[in-house]
């Protein structure tokens, strides 16, 4: 078992270590939260005035958007 759990990925022992917490916690999770219709609307309307903002910085408009792709 010792060779299965070193070989998962960081991030994914990390989601991992998430869901375990909140189990024990009592917490419940709720992966459809967000995804109502209003709820996406909501994002594309938001999303879509950010893409037709006009940046007041275009150069760290410019770097902002470099440091996204890495």
């Amino acid at each position: 078992m010792t060779d299965r759990r070193n070989s998962i990925r960081e991030d994914l022992m990390e989601m991992l270590q998430m869901l375990k917490f909140s189990i024990k916690s009592g917490k419940s999770l709720d992966f459809s939260k967000g995804t109502s219709r209003e709820d996406v609307l909501a994002y594309l309307e938001d999303t879509l005035e950010a893409l037709n903002a006009i940046p007041e910085d275009i150069n760290a408009f410019i770097h902002s958007l470099q440091a996204d792709v890495r």
